[in-house]
């Protein structure tokens, strides 16, 4: 389309400098050596950027301005939960994940949870932490493809079908030559570009309702009289609503590979917690400021079919083609650093815990390039299959990972007592009552991540009090129990 000529150019520079910072992470990984991902010794802006970027994912751009376009100013509580659950998490974690890394030398969360481990527990744990995280991930990963292919259709006018091979075909490719220090280099990128794109989107918003004032408040009362309201459920409700998505934060900081492994690339235990004011500034500024986004986005231009599409289609409409050009490579990248983290975390799952302990007697080692492809193209053919919003997708996901993760994490991180079983415990009780959580329909008032965590942490208690009871009683061999 001639109208999109400039977007198009702006959208081809952004292309160009994301693969040209592939690239050079794949000239500086060959100071790389195998000492875990404590080697990469990124600064505290590497960590805090590419973990923002990596935690943004395509629902900043599509779910949260979705929710605010169809609910109202009532989900701008979503971030400040999270922003609750992220203080706890980073005055007690990253630093201590970072420290335990470098000890470890642990590259997935697997190796960070087996470590000190023995005998078939930590086998079972590292086989289990593996599927686990391939399971959760791919459905949060076909997540960012459905974000993607209607960022691309809506954008370029596109069949599902193109938008979805060109937009995978895209971030395949620079996942595949950059590995994990291209995922952080493009990252930092991203969120330089993110960061613009959230303030334009802002500015212009607000322009134009402050252009049709009478129109804006009229679409607004249209909405329905909760819309403005901050809490339409009341106090009791609000408050589940907040603890649950607090304990939701907990959970996907310590349950996300993707989100880890920058905690375990640190270059300090110290450079590692000083990112927490950059990765918090940069998560609550862009997550607001989209929901806000799409609550003002109603009085501008009321009766869009899928509100998740809101930010490219009002771009389209109503902007020049230079400032929609920059809002394209602004949800691209936003998109596009959370999916690379994801298939990068995945790849890595593959190659150091499933395939070493499935082929034991046999030398393979497929190369990360290769698995990041295939695993590309497998869960793009799960995107087409499943049924849900963005929102639902990633939501269900995180939840669902933080639930099994997060406790074994925690009792690893903070140095509590475990052993192989209680570990084992930990993780299967964890996802079991997150299961049963949803199933019985609770998942509305208390996100199912708080609920695994707790069972988590009780799992591994009661394994270790009922174990010690039986060796004091049976005077058995020494145990694996951990200090």
């Amino acid at each position: 389309m001639p109208t999109l000529t400039a977007a198009e150019l702006v959208f081809a520079i952004t292309l160009v400098a994301t693969y040209g910072a592939a690239m050079l992470a794949r000239w500086h990984s060959r100071e790389d050596r195998h000492s875990g991902l404590a080697a990469m010794k990124l600064n505290r802006w590497m960590v805090g950027l590419s973990a923002g970027t990596t935690a943004n994912s395509g629902f900043i751009v599509t779910g949260a301005v979705g929710l605010g376009y169809a609910y109202g100013l009532h989900w701008v509580l979503l971030p400040l939960s999270w922003l609750l659950g992220d203080i706890v998490f980073w005055y007690l974690f990253p630093s201590r994940i970072n420290q335990q890394g470098r000890v470890s030398r642990a590259t997935t969360l697997s190796e960070f949870l087996s470590f000190n481990l023995s005998g078939w527990a930590a086998s079972a744990i590292a086989m289990l932490c593996a599927l686990l995280v391939l399971t959760c991930l791919t459905g949060y990963t076909a997540a960012q493809w459905l974000a993607g292919q209607k960022f691309l259709g809506g954008a370029f006018a596109m069949s599902e079908w193109t938008a979805l091979a060109l937009f995978a075909l895209l971030i395949v490719a620079y996942s595949a030559i950059g590995g994990f220090r291209g995922s952080v280099y493009t990252d930092t990128l991203q969120a330089i570009i993110r960061i613009l794109g959230t303030v334009i989107a802002l500015a212009a918003v607000v322009w134009f309702a402050i252009a049709a004032p009478a129109a804006f408040y009229r679409n607004l009362g249209s909405a329905g009289a909760s819309f403005l309201e901050v809490l339409p459920g009341g106090l009791a409700i609000t408050v589940g609503f907040v603890l649950g998505f607090a304990a939701a934060a907990v959970g996907f900081g310590l349950g996300q590979p993707q989100i880890v492994s920058r905690y375990l690339a640190g270059s300090s235990p110290e450079e590692t917690r000083a990112a927490w004011w950059i990765y918090i500034s940069f998560v609550q500024f862009t997550w607001i400021a989209m929901t806000i986004f799409g609550v003002l986005l109603r009085g501008v231009m009321p009766g869009i079919a899928d509100p998740e599409t809101g930010l490219s289609l009002f771009f389209q409409h109503n902007i020049g083609t230079v400032l929609t050009g920059v809002i394209v490579a602004d949800i691209f990248a936003t998109i596009a650093s959370t999916t690379n983290g994801l298939l990068i975390a995945m790849a890595q799952a593959v190659q150091h815990d499933l395939l070493p302990r499935m082929f034991r007697n046999k030398q393979l080692r497929v190369p990360i390039p290769v698995l990041t492809l295939l695993i590309g193209v497998v869960t793009m053919l799960v995107s087409v299959t499943v049924h849900g919003t963005v929102f639902t997708l990633a939501i269900a996901s995180v939840s669902m990972m933080g639930a099994g993760l997060a406790a074994a994490v925690m009792i690893k991180v903070l140095g509590w007592k475990h052993s192989g079983m209680s570990m084992l415990a930990s993780i299967s009780v964890g996802i079991l009552a997150a299961i049963l959580w949803k199933h019985f329909g609770l998942g509305s008032t208390f996100n199912e991540s708080g609920v695994g965590m707790a069972a988590g942490l009780i799992a591994n208690w009661a394994i270790l009090k009922v174990t010690r009871n039986e060796q004091s009683s049976t005077a058995s061999a020494p145990s694996d129990v951990v200090n």
